[in-house]
């Protein structure tokens, strides 16, 4: 698997959907770099306070509309944990496709 032909084909999925704005590309590419940090095994395991910075999303309500709207319009599968002591997972959808 390819990182730039991961991040090519989110971006080329992207450009056509009005749907997609600034705080999602940089979510995606947040929960993408830890993803990468992490193996680039099927999933990725994360807190909202791990990915904010990262994706410079400031405030919880952003960051939890963002997510849940990628989830939603099927770039990713996410997996919220509702508890502070277990982290959330995601599965990129392009990067599991390529697989």
């Amino acid at each position: 698997m390819n990182d730039v032909s991961d991040i090519a084909m989110f971006m080329d999925q992207v450009r056509v959907d009005p749907r997609i704005g600034p705080l999602h590309i940089s979510l995606y590419l947040a929960i993408f770099y830890c993803w990468r940090i992490q193996g680039g095994n099927d999933v990725v395991e994360f807190t909202g306070k791990e990915l904010m910075p990262i994706a410079k999303i400031a405030g919880g309500t952003p960051f939890y509309r963002c997510i849940k709207q990628l989830h939603e319009y099927g770039y990713i599968r996410y997996e919220p944990s509702f508890n502070p002591a277990v982290k959330s997972r995601a599965v990129l959808i392009s990067c599991i496709a390529q697989k």
